[in-house]
């Protein structure tokens, strides 16, 4: 473990957050790093970047903008190219990685809404919205779900990136994409992305109406996770397939062997019309 990774979770543990600050400040001078400042709010470390703000709930000296900025758009950002104006929405949006890119893109004229589910997930995300100051964003605290749910269980790891519904947790509350959108008066939607751990299975079940008003789709199966689980909930793939293809939208897989695993596993899909 480096000393910096160390450092930061023995003042995790003591609760010495505020004592901490000189000392993670002063490793960002000494690293040249691309993270201006690190400061505090209500428990959250909130970096000030070249680029923008990101809150996370541990410091990363060796945060990478330029990385975080091609990973967005390798990922998300392959088969669409946001326009001023567009309306995006995203489920499963974590702390804003994307977000801060799909908000300058899409611009003044333009909405992005975030669907986030995890408690301390969703406040970082608050903050990135916040300090970036970011008008055209709307942040949705809830979990994508089948609908007559009203409440999932989400894993609550410090892996933010993978905590999973189904998994033993805290509890938060679910309602359906068809229902966000329909209380959000979304009557088009450009391009809808989803990385929700592998329950693109349970969301997918309540979006049908959303379908009908969506251009673009990028989700993320997570089959790829399977290969080293027992849960065989993991393998979504040909679910999220079918689905797509039932509700009149082609669909185009990422095959390429050279991508990551879990590229490879995205679906994207689009209306019919738009391919006209």
């Amino acid at each position: 473990m480096h000393l910096a990774d160390t450092v930061k979770s023995l003042i995790n543990r003591k609760g010495l957050k505020p004592l901490a600050l000189p000392l993670f400040n002063g490793l960002v001078r000494i690293r040249h790093s691309s993270v201006e400042r690190i400061f505090l709010d209500h428990g959250l470390w909130i970096h000030q970047t070249p680029r923008g703000f990101f809150a996370y709930h541990q410091p990363y000296l060796r945060l990478d903008l330029r990385r975080l900025d091609e990973s967005a758009r390798r990922n998300f950002l392959w088969g669409y190219e946001p326009s001023p104006g567009d309306t995006i929405v995203d489920v499963g949006a974590g702390v804003g990685e994307e977000t801060l890119t799909l908000s300058r893109a899409v611009g003044d004229h333009g909405r992005v809404v975030c669907i986030e589910a995890h408690p301390r997930t969703f406040r970082c995300l608050e903050k990135l919205v916040h300090y970036n100051r970011l008008t055209n964003v709307t942040l949705v605290h809830a979990a994508a779900a089948d609908p007559g749910r009203s409440y999932v269980s989400i894993e609550d790891s410090d892996e933010y990136l993978a905590n999973r519904v189904g998994a033993l947790g805290v509890t938060v509350a679910a309602t359906t994409i068809d229902e966000i959108c329909s209380r959000l008066n979304l009557r088009r939607i450009h391009f809808l992305k989803m990385n929700i751990e592998g329950a693109e299975r349970l969301a997918i079940k309540g979006m049908s109406e959303t379908l009908r008003h969506t251009e673009v789709v990028c989700i993320s199966c997570h089959d790829f996770l399977a290969k080293h689980s027992a849960d065989s909930n993991l393998r979504t793939k040909n679910d999220v397939r079918e689905f797509l293809e039932r509700s009149g939208l082609e669909v185009i897989g990422r095959s390429d062997p050279s991508l990551p695993t879990y590229i490879q596993d995205q679906l994207w899909a689009y209306s019919r019309s738009k391919l006209k």
